[in-house]
């Protein structure tokens, strides 16, 4: 009797176990990868709605903060079960795309009846934060205070990795190396010759130095950084402006000066993103916000406002964020509010053609700049990125994603001079102007008198010195009228007229932006 009753027991259990097998490789093969293609956004490594997470049975197990999921001795009054066999859109899980198939349903019925096995290896889904384009970089430790850092951290993988470094190329093939890799062309016959004639590491130092000190450097790397900031020419149809800015070859300029100047990378970014509020009145500096003009778009502002925030994320987070428009990014930890907080620290720009000194004609030549102007422009999350379906029960407030958090992020009013807002009060605009007409009465009282000289006079010399004489006139009127304007509007601006409080007409002559 016992030798029968054991071999039922073994029987049984093998038989069990059996099951337990084929339930965990359904769970492997059936389930777990329309749970991780449907689910895991939601209920994943990267958000757990409800306190939910379906990328592991232990935690299938574990349930919600509303309680258990599953039930195994009645799978069907299981509430996984019925929110994914629900047949209204408003209640059944996934809440988009096409619910998942009745095949799929009948396989997580059968295996959480025989008890939601995985397993015991399973592995949780990454955590997104702790990928390594989120993890901070940290200097390699430098034994040899004669290493650069940067070949201590090649050494480091080199041992660590049993490589053995080549050596150093012969001669001449180093400076081809050299010479293409900084700017773009290969040395001249004379400078390899010259070279070879005493290949010192002396030498190659100031060949080094005059390289990176020459215009084709940053010729040569503006090309590159000039494809990771999108630069192009502006495009229209006819005399309509579409896409960029006209002159827009202003910032490309920049871009190239400031490599040639040694600028940091740091305050680049700074003066592309922020030159309006950092150095209102510096032009130079004011080249740099054409990143910001490149992204104009003149038929739908949202548009325009989505190519900032992807082009500003690519450029300088090297993440994209365009998918978090409509929703929670499924593989990176952006957020639809993420999207829309970055959103709102651009929401009050706009784009404006600026005056430089000398020239008054904008369509000749000008300046394509950032500027504030909606400052009270409110943020709304589009729904489902529909622009014409705001959730205005809450205003967006502007900020980093959450995965900067450790990053300071603070707003505070700048105070901006007056020309920073009305550029036509700049002394340079009044000086152009007046040089442009006191130019035109010199030319015509050259003409004036050229036609008082002829002899013999022409018949109709009367006539058009008489034209001239009111042309002139005319034209001397034009001084008068620039500075008018210009006092009238500058006075305006700066001064409005109050006689109470000192304070007030003080206060007026700044304007507080925020950004």
């Amino acid at each position: 009797m016992f030798c029968l009753r054991a071999i039922g027991m073994l029987i049984f259990l093998t038989l069990a176990t059996c099951v337990q097998a084929d339930s965990i490789q359904v769970y492997l093969d059936q389930i777990k990868p329309v749970f991780k293609e449907r689910c895991y956004a939601c209920h994943g490594g990267l958000k757990q709605k409800a306190g939910l997470r379906l990328d592991t049975a232990h935690f299938i197990h574990k349930g919600s903060k509303n309680g258990k999921i599953i039930d195994a001795q009645n799978p069907l009054k299981s509430s996984l079960l019925e929110r994914l066999s629900q047949t209204d859109s408003e209640d059944r899980m996934p809440p988009e795309g096409k619910p998942v198939d009745l095949e799929t349903i009948q396989a997580i019925q059968a295996w959480v009846h025989a008890g939601a096995p995985a397993p015991e290896e399973e592995a949780p889904e990454d955590d997104p934060l702790k990928h390594w384009s989120f993890i901070s970089p940290v200097k390699p430790f430098v034994s040899n205070s004669d290493q650069h850092p940067i070949d201590a951290l090649l050494a480091d993988e080199h041992e660590r990795h049993g490589l053995i470094p080549q050596p150093l190329s012969e001669p001449r093939l180093r400076m081809r190396r050299l010479f293409l890799d900084l700017v773009g062309l290969p040395p001249s016959p004379e400078e390899i010759a010259s070279f070879l004639t005493n290949p010192s590491e002396n030498q190659y130092t100031k060949i080094v130095d005059r390289l990176l000190a020459s215009p084709h450097h940053a010729e040569r790397w503006g090309r590159h950084w000039m494809d990771v900031w999108r630069y192009s020419d502006w495009f229209g149809l006819g005399a309509q402006l579409r896409y960029s800015q006209k002159h827009i070859w202003q910032w490309r300029d920049w871009i190239l000066d400031s490599l040639n100047e040694d600028k940091g990378y740091d305050q680049m970014i700074l003066e592309m993103l922020a030159a309006d509020e950092l150095y209102p009145l510096d032009q130079n500096r004011l080249r740099a916000t054409g990143f910001l003009a490149r992204n104009y778009f003149l038929f739908n502002r949202t548009t325009w406002l989505d190519k900032t925030i992807e082009h500003t994320s690519k450029g300088f987070l090297g993440l994209t964020m365009q998918c978090s428009k409509c929703h929670d990014h499924k593989y990176d930890p952006i957020s639809a509010k993420d999207y829309y907080q970055f959103r709102a620290i651009f929401e009050p720009h706009q784009i404006r053609t600026d005056a430089i000194p000398g020239e008054s004609q904008l369509e000749k030549i000008g300046l394509p700049r950032a500027f504030d102007m909606h400052i009270a422009a409110p943020t709304y999350v589009h729904i489902r990125g529909n622009e014409k379906d705001p959730d205005t029960s809450e205003i967006i407030q502007p900020g980093p994603p959450s995965f900067l958090r450790n990053i300071p992020f603070n707003i505070s009013p700048v105070e901006l001079p007056p020309e920073a807002f009305q550029p036509e009060i700049q002394p340079h605009v009044q000086d152009t102007l007046l040089e442009e007409a006191l130019t035109k009465i010199q030319t015509l009282e050259t003409r004036l008198r050229a036609v008082s000289q002829e002899n013999p006079p022409r018949e109709d010399t009367n006539t058009a010195f008489s034209e001239l004489k009111l042309e002139i006139k005319t034209a001397k009127l034009r001084p008068a009228m620039i500075k008018t304007s210009y006092e009238a509007t500058r006075e305006k601006t700066v001064a409005p007229h109050s006689n109470k409080l000192a304070a007030l007409i003080k206060s007026a002559a700044t304007a507080e932006y925020q950004y």
